[in-house]
């Protein structure tokens, strides 16, 4: 059992790492902050579902 909760955590933590890397590639390919904001409300919203206009 503690193993699984090990792997867990470890896969979150992996999850979050890309989530971050993914972000920050998006961020450092825009032109300006509009850009940048549009880019990853979509990436956010492709992901989960969330972070449309208007939530």
């Amino acid at each position: 059992m503690n193993e699984d909760v090990n792997t867990a955590e470890l896969l979150k933590a992996v999850a979050e790492e890309n989530q971050t890397r993914k972000i920050l590639d998006i961020l450092n390919s825009c032109k300006d902050i509009e850009e940048a904001k549009e880019r990853v409300r979509e990436h956010l919203m492709s992901m989960t579902g969330k972070g449309r206009k208007g939530d």
